[in-house]
This record gives structure tokens, sequence and C-alpha cells, in this order.
């Protein structure tokens, strides 16, 4: 406790540390302000002119209130000197600290894009399987594919915008939902008739799609550590690319190419089953895992962007200087390249096979794995390297670009 008596000495015959304070013009001190002997203060400094010392101050016996001052540990000192005090809210930006729970993060969304990478190409992959369950043709098949991109030019924007607004939870309850929603619908087109059934359920998943491939470079800048980030992209992009390797390699493998409409419906509902029963476990795993950010920012960057945020800031006028950037538009414009490539190359794989090698479906499957491999391989590669080098320029892996 502090002695208010002004005269009062310590045992070694100096003035009592309050008295000092309170006799020194410039100073007085606010009852909620204790003293460590870590962080001193000009003597300059007033804290509050109006306020005298409380009865309740306590003070360390070692610290020498004039010239130096020092502040309690719960305001924080920074190497400049300058003190901060603490956030007495949820999230302590002071605090960097990376969460445990970022893996499980980032492996449930990995795993939930997978599960729509598959579906994406389950169709192409037998192309000639479900032209002759449904009676339609080749083209017709390949839409299966293509409603994929074509829902995705339209949606990327609002999405984006989305995802900006609501926040990484709702964007990926709702990329799952949809997941799994058109998951369970195709299960409803086992008949040969019903393939408007099966676009349906394909056109939703299409738009799952969309709340899906716009997560992983926010996922890895909100959860991450700064030299975590390119690495923690990889392993988010890796699942998408896991899912189109499994979407050449098992449809060939649980629907064999059988000429019995029955025993090709009961084949293709096992691989409809499964892909449902994964689906809905991913989004029971998103509800549970995902949380919309760690409790303490991950990196000083992100802390930054927790300070710094504006709900004012106008989403169009950051898309407008994005394009205004040249490097951003060339990043675009090759990686659209190479990106359209790969998809068009995944659509036609079986059918191109199938043409001058029949009944090889099998085969067809192993050579889109070989080419997916491939580029997982490299992504998780680049992502690593990334992280250790930071040369982005020399090294342009377009899916880290970090928000």
């Amino acid at each position: 406790m502090v002695n208010e008596d002004p005269n009062q000495q310590d045992h070694d015959g100096t003035p009592s540390q309050t008295s000092a304070l309170q006799e020194h013009p410039n100073f007085s001190v606010h009852p909620s302000v204790s003293m460590h002997p870590s962080v001193s203060a000009h003597p300059s400094v007033s804290i509050h002119p109006s306020v005298s010392a409380h009865p309740s101050v306590s003070i360390h016996p070692s610290v020498s209130v004039y010239p130096s001052i020092s502040a309690h540990p719960s305001t924080l000192a920074q190497p400049s000197g300058l003190i901060q005090p603490s956030s007495s809210g949820p999230e302590d930006l002071s605090v960097i600290k990376v969460s445990k729970r970022r893996w499980a993060v980032v492996l449930v969304f990995s795993c939930y894009s997978m599960c729509n990478a598959f579906q994406w190409i389950q169709y192409g992959s037998i192309n000639n399987i479900f032209m002759n369950f449904y009676g339609v043709s080749a083209f017709a098949i390949d839409w299966l594919s293509m409603c994929y991109m074509l829902t995705y030019i339209p949606l990327l924007l609002p999405v984006a915008w989305l995802l900006e607004k609501f926040g990484l939870r709702t964007i990926a309850l709702t990329g799952s939902a949809l997941n799994c929603l058109g998951a369970w619908v195709k299960l409803g087109s086992l008949k040969p008739h019903l393939f408007p059934v099966t676009v349906l359920g394909q056109v939703i998943c299409s738009v799952a799609q969309v709340f899906i491939l716009g997560m992983p470079s926010r996922i890895a800048s909100v959860w991450f550590g700064a030299n975590e980030v390119s690495t923690a992209c990889s392993i988010a992009v890796f699942g998408n690319q896991l899912g189109i390797a499994i979407g050449f390699l098992v449809p060939p493998v649980l629907v064999p190419n059988v000429k019995d409409q029955d025993k090709l419906a009961y084949h293709i509902s096992i691989m409809f089953y499964i892909i449902a029963g994964v689906a809905t476990l991913l989004f029971i795993l998103v509800i549970i895992v995902f949380k919309e950010k760690p409790k303490h920012p991950p990196s000083r960057a992100q802390s930054l962007s927790y300070a710094l945020a504006s709900t004012d800031a106008s989403y169009l006028s950051s898309i407008i200087r994005l394009f205004k950037n040249l490097n951003f538009v060339l990043l675009v414009i090759t990686y659209g390249l190479n990106a359209g490539a790969f998809y068009a190359l995944s659509t036609l794989l079986t059918r191109m096979v199938i043409f001058h090698y029949p009944g090889e479906e099998v085969n067809a499957g192993r050579i889109g794995l070989t080419i997916v491999l491939a580029g997982m391989l490299g992504a998780v590669i680049s992502g690593i390297w990334l992280d250790r080098t930071k040369t982005y320029k020399n090294l342009c892996h377009p899916n880290c670009l970090i928000q």
C-alpha cells in the first residue's frame, strides 16, 4: 500500500517513492496505474494533472519514480519506447500467435474442395458410359464439366464481395452445404430419363465451386504466420487437385462399361452414394471446425489489417485498382491460359483416348491422374520454396496471391 504521508521515509532514509511523485509538479498518478521497472518515461511527461496517488496504488520497491518512471506490464512497451494499451476486447492485437486450429481448418477445407473437384470430373472421366446410360450426346456430357467454368465467370466477383462482407466461416458453410446438396440431388438421377436431374445436381456443385476456389489465399493469410502462408495456400490448393486426380482414377473402377442398364444404374448409384456420404461428413466437420479467425493475429501484417479494417472501403474501387496494376493483369492472363488448357484437356481426355483406343477408360483415367499428380507435386514444392526464399517474381505461383 502507498504511504500517504509525504514526510515518511524508507528504511534507508530516502524519501518514499510516492512522496517524490506527489512533490514533483509534473507528475500525478491515476488510481489504476501501477509501476514496474521495465519501461521508463521522460520526466517531463504528465500523466494527469488532476489525479493524485490513490492509497491502493502499489509501487515496486526497486522503482525509481524520478527521473525514471515505469509502466505496468499490462501496458505494452514497444522497442521504440512507444507505450500502447493492451486490448480489452476478445482479440488482443498486440499478441502475435499462430493457432493450433489452423491445420485443422486448412485440412477440412482441402477435403471438401477435393470432394467438389471430384464431382466436377466424375462425368468426364467416363464420358462414354454416361452417354450410353442417359442416351445423350458427348457434347451434353461435356457440358456437365463445362458448367463449372460457366458459373464461375459471372459469380466470381459477387462471391468475392460476399467473402469480404461476411467472412470465411459463412462462405465455407455455404460452399460445403451446396456441395453436399448437389451430391444428394444426383442420387435422384439414377434412371436414363432423368438426365435433367443430374444436370441440376451438377449445376449446384458448380455454384459451390465458386465459394471454394477463392478461399485458399484468404485462409492462408488469416490463419497462418508469415513464414507459412505460401505452404498453407499450396496445401489448400492441393485438395482440389487431389480431387481431380481421384476423379480420373476412381469412376472407371467403380462404374465399368456394361451394357445392362440396371447393372449400370447400380454401379453409378454406388459412386453417387459414396460421394454424397463424404460430402455430408465434410459439411458436419466444417460446422464444427471452421471458425471466422483465430483469437490472436498470426502475423504483424494480419494484426495491422485488423486494426486498419474499414467498413467504408469500396469493393468496386479495389477491383478497379487491381485491374490498373499491370503485374496483376499479366498474372491473370498467364494463369488463365494455364488453367484453360488444363480444364479443356481434363474434360476431353477420355473422349480423345477412347476415340483412338476403344475400351481404355481405365488407362485414360491413369493418364489424367499422372497429369494431376505432376501438378500437385509442383504446387507443394513451389509453396515451400516461396516461404523460404520469397522469390515471388521468379517463381510465379498464381494460386498463392495472398489477399
